[in-house]
């Protein structure tokens, strides 16, 4: 047989190993995005069919993008065969991208999904910041250009925002974006012409702490005004305004201002802003401001006991994990946004608390609140971990101590607080 006729008999056929999201078209399955555009970030989710590839036939992507400083910033990605097996990766990519998010998901069409991309793309183009991820993934979104009508843009932006129930929330929502320069995003948040740039010389700022008080007009002794609507000055029909107080911490480039603004609001829609004074504070006195009690409980955990990771409890599972020298800290979000809703407003009750793992000798929970700790309790109680712990102690803090911990010499917590406890006089 000729060397030719034997090469005709034989057919190559790539293996699974050959594919990739580029070796196929691409199918839209289904995308979601979170509803956290009033807190500055947005996450994206997108599901591709690939129906030219043999073995690798679902595409996973996660966007997370940042609309104050960093834009299009993360890009992670799942190829598979649409069974199981990927699933615990998908869900690990979701929880630490889009856990810390406290938002929900919200489906958004394929059309919505490519100008969500190619807006933050031309963003970072724009800021000459650095494409994240392997590019080729999603290059294929970023093709036949796409633009929205006015009413399409706002349907969009509604998908991103959460329902607004509560005029501190609004409120809270409003400064939040103003202070970052995102004025965009406040603007969602008014009713009629507001300015929202009052603070022209500052930089954008991250909002610490703020705090709400309502404005008593002077001569009615509440905070309640009304404003005749059109032409109609016979108060026919009328809009009722409320005014509050507003006291706001704020900081960017390590420095700490204290910025005190009203904000009128018609419903939930601002109708007013208004700047009374601003001032800047030292770090200490923002520490003070910032400051509240830290709640902790320590266990030990047996030789015998299995590895403490993501997942050995149900909260853990969801949990942001960072690797310091003397062990694993494991960051657990609230499920949602609700602090946003609170007359005071502080910048990190997102978070619900924390386990942090003592080379796997030690495992300390903590939080801010007693509600909380009692629920990290709980869950380590009804996790398989229970019967390898041993209950050491529990304390109260009027300061957060548990990240000096982190950062000192110690390795036993209990020896931490013999040493902070410590009367300099005992010494003597």
């Amino acid at each position: 047989m000729s060397e030719e006729n034997t090469r005709a008999r034989f057919k190559v056929i790539n293996g699974g190993l050959s594919e990739s999201a580029e070796s196929s078209c691409k199918e839209f399955v289904s995308a979601t995005i979170t509803d956290t555009r009033l807190m500055g970030v947005v996450g994206m989710y997108v599901h591709w069919k690939l129906p030219d590839n043999c073995h690798l036939t679902h595409l996973h992507q996660f966007f997370y993008f940042d609309a104050e400083e960093t834009g299009f910033d993360t890009y992670r990605s799942v190829l598979g065969c649409g069974d199981d097996s990927e699933t615990e990766e998908i869900l690990d990519i979701e929880n630490y991208l889009l856990g810390g998010l406290g938002g929900r998901k919200i489906n958004i069409t394929q059309r919505e999904a490519r100008y969500m991309l190619q807006s933050y793309v031309a963003l970072n183009l724009r800021s000459d910041l650095p494409l994240p991820g392997d590019t080729k993934e999603y290059e294929f979104m970023l093709s036949s250009s796409i633009s929205l009508s006015d009413p399409e843009s706002y349907v969009l932006m509604c998908k991103q925002c959460p329902i607004l129930d509560s005029p501190y929330q609004v409120i809270n929502y409003f400064l939040m974006r103003c202070f970052a320069r995102d004025f965009g995003a406040a603007k969602f948040l008014t009713k009629g012409y507001v300015r929202t740039d009052l603070f022209p010389d500052h930089k954008g700022a991250t909002l610490l702490r703020n705090v709400i008080e309502e404005a008593p007009d002077s001569v009615s002794g509440t905070n309640t005004d009304y404003r005749a609507t059109g032409d109609d000055r016979n108060f026919g029909t009328f809009d009722t305004v409320r005014s509050y107080m507003c006291e706001s911490l704020i900081e960017y480039g390590g420095k700490y201002f204290l910025f005190i603004t009203q904000v009128s609001l018609d419903h939930l829609r601002v109708v007013k802003y208004e700047k009374i004074s601003t001032f800047r504070v030292s770090p200490a006195e923002a520490s003070m401001m910032t400051a509240r009690s830290e709640f902790i409980t320590v266990v030990d955990i047996i030789p015998s006991a299995p590895e403490f990771k993501r997942g050995s409890t149900k909260l853990s599972s969801k949990a942001m994990v960072t690797d310091y020298d003397s062990g694993k800290l494991f960051m657990i979000f609230q499920p949602h946004n609700n602090h946003v809703k609170s007359s005071t407003y502080l910048l990190n009750d997102d978070v619900l608390g924390v386990y942090y793992l003592v080379d796997d000798s030690q495992l300390i929970l903590s939080s801010y609140h007693l509600e909380d700790i009692k629920a990290l309790e709980a869950d380590l109680a009804s996790s398989p971990m229970a019967p390898f712990v041993v209950p050491v102690s529990k304390y109260e803090f009027k300061d957060p101590v548990l990240y000096d911990f982190i950062n000192s010499i110690f390795d036993d917590f209990e020896d931490f607080v013999a040493a902070i406890s410590q009367n300099p006089e005992d010494d003597e």
